[in-house]
C-alpha cells in the first residue's frame, strides 16, 4: 500500500523554497504593477503641482540631503516611465505566477512559461525602464533571472533522471 507515496514525487526542499520565493515575488509585483498603472497619472499631477514633495516632506526630514535628492530623482524616473510598462509587467508577472503554480505540480510546461515571462520582463525593462536610470541593473537582473531558470531546469532534469531510473528498475 505504498503506492500513494510512490505516485506523488517528493519535491526537494531547495526547489520548494525557490518556488515560494518566486510565488511571493510574482504576487507582490502583480499588485505593484497594477497600483502603479492606476496611480501614475495622479502621481504625475501631484509631482507637477508640488503636492508630492509636500506630502513626502515628513519623510524627507528624516533623511540627509543626498538621500532626499536620490529619492526625488528615483520618483521622477519612476513617473517618467510610460504607463504601458506597468501594464505589460503585470501581465508578465501573471504569466510567471502561472508558470510557478505549474512547477509546483511538477508540470515542466511551467518552467517554459516562467522562463519566457522572465525573459520578456528583461526585454520590457530594457525598453521602458533601464534607459531612464543613471545605472542600469540589466546585468544583475539578467544574472538573477538566468540563475533561477537554471536552478529550476536542473531540478526538473534531476527529477526526470530519478523517475526514468525508477521506471527501468
Amino acid at each position: 500500500m505504498e503506492s500513494s507515496t510512490d505516485q506523488q514525487p517528493k519535491r526537494p526542499t531547495g526547489m520548494t523554497i525557490l518556488l515560494v520565493l518566486s510565488l511571493i515575488n510574482a504576487i507582490y509585483n502583480i499588485f505593484q504593477s497594477l497600483i502603479l498603472y492606476i496611480s501614475a497619472p495622479t502621481m504625475i499631477r501631484m509631482q507637477e503641482s508640488g503636492e508630492l514633495d509636500s506630502m513626502m516632506e515628513p519623510f524627507f526630514q528624516m533623511m540627509n540631503s543626498e538621500m532626499v535628492t536620490a529619492m526625488k530623482d528615483g520618483m521622477a524616473a519612476m513617473l517618467s516611465i510610460d504607463r504601458i510598462y506597468y501594464l505589460i509587467m503585470g501581465v508578465l508577472f501573471i504569466a510567471s505566477l502561472i508558470g510557478v503554480l505549474k512547477m509546483f505540480k511538477w508540470d515542466k510546461t511551467g518552467l517554459h512559461i516562467y522562463s519566457i515571462a522572465q525573459i520578456c520582463m528583461l526585454i520590457n525593462s530594457s525598453v521602458f525602464q533601464y534607459p531612464k536610470m543613471p545605472t542600469s541593473p540589466f546585468l544583475s537582473d539578467a544574472m538573477l533571472t538566468a540563475l533561477f531558470i537554471l536552478v529550476y531546469y536542473l531540478f526538473f532534469k534531476r527529477f526526470s533522471l530519478e523517475n526514468n531510473g525508477k521506471e527501468t528498475e
